[in-house]
């Protein structure tokens, strides 16, 4: 039975960056399992919006970490992240604008470049936008997007220079526990003995667990985006836009294209991880190109050019589940990033790999995350509507 120090399970942008970690700094022996292709699960269809507006320290502190390493991604880890500087900008109704106040303060306090911006200074960026119904903006000017395939296989690169072997198209089936330890993974291709394991894949990390008597809240749902273009005379957008009071994200993309999708928490379509729709509907096309329409009146005319579908692993909550099963020693759990994970995929694997190999995971607490939080009802309730904003 061949013999590894840690089984990462999930070649996603978590565990891929995870196992980069636990290579290049801490020099473990890593086996990185990934059942189809690094990132070839939601992790390639995410939106890979990198932004630091959050309401809890530690997410701030995740995201602020991630976001430098997305701006230094060759020199850091080696290859591309194809990180874009766009700027973001977050429009909230009058009803959050406290809210937005007090979460720039504490932003700024971690070290964020961020701005509240009133309604003159919100059209100063873009006139185009229709603001009578804003309360306040927020606008964070190294914040952008990034591509989530580049960012796993880059990870995953990283990690096989340092001594990591990345064993893709093998399924992780059951992770071997030996009294109250963890002692590895079973493959198709045989036992892999392991000190420590880290189930980090997604919407299939809860029915890895299960057998062991672990019982994550994570629902898998589906979760759209649509391609749109502007017509050849207007302009696109330059920023990354979040619009709280139209519960809808906008991401540029090349050519004049930009991604659109939904913030909203409901009422969410649960599916099965193996068998979803991956295409858009008709209706949610309409809904969000209207509301699209509502703030930025120009883009009356745009074209829809495609879509998709993917996959959140969403806790009642919305925030992720980080850190050791209880009663396992050795079993760690990185799931449930109801749709805002890549971001902090970065700086969380670099925090992960702490707590596997040194049982503390440097300068971000990551404790609030906790998997007993659901069961003790200390669920992290976030300051705005949409959960998944933070």
């Amino acid at each position: 039975m061949p013999a590894t120090d840690v089984v990462v399970i999930g070649g996603g942008c978590t565990g891929s960056s995870t196992a980069f970690w636990l290579a290049s700094r801490y020099r473990q022996r890593v086996t990185l399992l990934e059942q189809r292709t690094v990132g070839g699960g939601p992790t390639g269809r995410s939106s890979g919006i990198v932004r630091m507006h959050y309401s809890y320290d530690p997410l701030i502190r995740l995201a602020l970490r991630s976001r430098d390493i997305f701006a230094h991604f060759d020199g850091v880890v080696g290859g591309s992240a194809d990180f874009k500087r766009t700027g973001f900008l977050l429009l909230a109704p009058p009803g959050e604008k406290a809210m937005v106040v007090a979460n720039v303060r504490l932003q700024q306090r971690l070290g964020v470049a961020t701005s509240v911006l009133d309604r003159d200074a919100i059209a100063g960026l873009d006139p185009r936008l229709r603001t009578d119904d804003v309360g306040a903006g927020v606008y964070e000017p190294d914040s952008g997007y990034a591509d989530g395939y580049a960012t796993a296989t880059a990870f995953a690169a990283a990690a096989r220079r340092h001594g990591a072997e990345v064993q893709e198209a093998t399924a992780a089936l059951r992770v071997l526990v030996d009294g109250n330890r963890v002692t590895g993974v079973e493959t198709p291709a045989g036992r892999i003995a392991a000190g420590a394991v880290l189930v980090a894949s997604g919407p299939w990390t809860r029915g890895l667990l299960a057998p062991l008597g672990v019982g994550l809240p994570i629902r898998t749902t589906r979760h759209q985006v649509v391609l749109l273009e502007t017509p050849p005379q207007v302009a696109p957008l330059k920023s990354v836009l979040v619009d709280l009071g139209t519960g809808i994200y906008v991401r540029p993309d090349v050519g004049g294209q930009f991604l659109i999708g939904s913030i909203e928490e409901g009422p969410d379509e649960e599916v099965s991880p193996d068998a979803f729709n991956e295409g858009t509907d008709f209706d949610f096309v309409e809904r969000v190109s209207r509301r699209l329409v509502h703030r930025v009146p120009a883009f009356s005319g745009v074209a829809v050019k495609g879509g998709y579908a993917s996959l959140y692993d969403v806790t009642p909550d919305w925030q992720p589940i980080l850190g050791a099963v209880p009663d396992t020693a050795g079993l760690f759990v990185a799931a449930g990033f109801s749709g805002h994970g890549f971001k902090l995929s970065p700086a969380l694997g670099e925090a992960l790999a702490g707590l596997v190999v040194e049982g503390r995971s440097g300068a971000v607490d990551l404790v609030m995350f906790r998997v007993s939080r659901f069961a003790e009802g200390a669920l992290i309730h976030s300051h705005y509507a949409h959960g998944i904003v933070g």
